[in-house]
């Protein structure tokens, strides 16, 4: 036997090994058995692992023993009755009104503080037609339409002292004073007051109280 013919013959003897292995089943499910070890799976995020959040406001405690003995139906009891806290202030003035060039002035000698006076502020609404250009494509006019409060709307709350004439306190909506709808005044010492309500285009509600009457 020559030496070319035992290479072959060595050649083809692993070929047939290499094609015997091959026929070999795969485990059950169809994978190999080292896909678990080459590609593991992540795990999947659990919901309180992605939504973890603790702001600090509760401190953790070692949570009390459950009972599992006792077959005994719980207790109920009745929540206790909440009264609601009645508002501490007497009520003067609650009214909503249109003020068109309007002025009301009224008197109160305030003898138990504070003197409250919260007031909203609803402003005449004008929309206007704008033609400007665009800033799309070929750059044509545009009309638009834009709507804000009338330059016209205002509204003051002037609080005087009746027997000198100074103002106490004062505060109001557009012209001198910012456009917030929501304000507030507040005096803190006892008097003869005279509270002088005026404005113009201007829907307002109004809320004045007092410590005591």
């Amino acid at each position: 036997m020559t030496t070319v013919y035992k290479s072959f013959l060595a050649v083809a003897v692993m070929i047939l090994i290499l094609a015997s292995a091959g026929c070999a089943e795969l485990p059950p499910g169809g994978e190999s058995g080292w896909s678990g070890i080459l590609s593991p799976q992540k795990p999947q995020e659990t919901p309180e692992e992605v939504m973890e959040y603790d702001p600090g406001y509760l401190t953790r405690v070692t949570p009390y023993p459950t009972v599992t003995s006792s077959m005994t139906s719980p207790t109920l009891s009745n929540l206790p009755v909440v009264t609601p806290t009645p508002d501490t202030y007497v009520t003067l003035y609650n009214r909503t009104a249109w003020f068109v060039w309007t002025t009301e002035a009224f008197a109160f000698d305030l003898t138990v503080p504070p003197l409250l006076i919260d007031f909203k502020v609803e402003p005449k609404m004008i929309t206007r037609e704008v033609r400007a250009k665009s800033d799309y494509k070929d750059r044509k006019d545009e009309t638009y339409r834009q709507t804000f409060p009338s330059e016209d709307s205002w509204f003051k709350v002037t609080v005087r002292d009746r027997n000198s004439g100074a103002i106490v306190a004062e505060n109001g909506f557009g012209k001198l004073y910012s456009a917030d709808a929501r304000k507030q005044i507040y005096v803190g010492q006892s008097g003869n007051y005279q509270i002088d309500l005026t404005g113009n285009d201007v829907k307002v509600y109004v809320l004045i109280r007092a410590g005591g009457v």
